[in-house]
């Protein structure tokens, strides 16, 4: 049975080494990388974010494999919809279940629990437009290797 690596990996097959590094440059990128967004927009970050970025960007990663020939906003809202779910999911643990208190959107206009709210879900949309656009014209291994334009 000839299985995917996914499936193997699902399945609790082995991974081949560049698979790994593949994965783990995509996480580091997208964790520093917010968290260098983040420290600009506020003027700091939180540990908590940097995973979250890092998860986001593989996610992101990922989203543009798949769905590599639907349109650019498509991929893009898929993207922020992934991500804005993301943000709920670790402000759910990290600011209301560990109290950490790392952000509230409370004051803000349709938001859920004060984790997510539209204002950062079109903000969120830019960055995944300009990530999409940019995964787009990238062919390199690195980033996905069954990567399609």
């Amino acid at each position: 049975m000839n299985l995917s690596k996914e499936k193997r990996l699902f399945l609790g097959g082995t991974l081949s080494r560049d698979f790994k590094v593949r994965n783990l440059l995509k996480f580091l990128f997208g964790g520093f990388g917010y968290g260098l967004i983040e420290v600009i927009w506020r003027g700091y970050t939180h540990p908590s974010m940097v995973i979250t970025g890092g998860l986001c960007f593989s996610m992101i990663c990922a989203i543009n494999g798949k769905l590599s020939e639907r349109s650019l906003l498509i991929r893009s809202a898929a993207c922020t919809l992934g991500v804005t779910a993301m943000e709920f999911c670790v402000g759910i643990l990290v600011n209301r279940i560990f109290q950490m208190s790392v952000w509230d959107y409370s004051d803000k206009w349709l938001n859920l629990f004060g984790q997510i709210c539209p204002l950062y879900s079109v903000f969120w949309f830019g960055l995944c437009l300009l990530l999409s656009f940019m995964l787009s014209g990238i062919r390199l291994s690195v980033i996905s290797p069954n990567f399609q334009k």
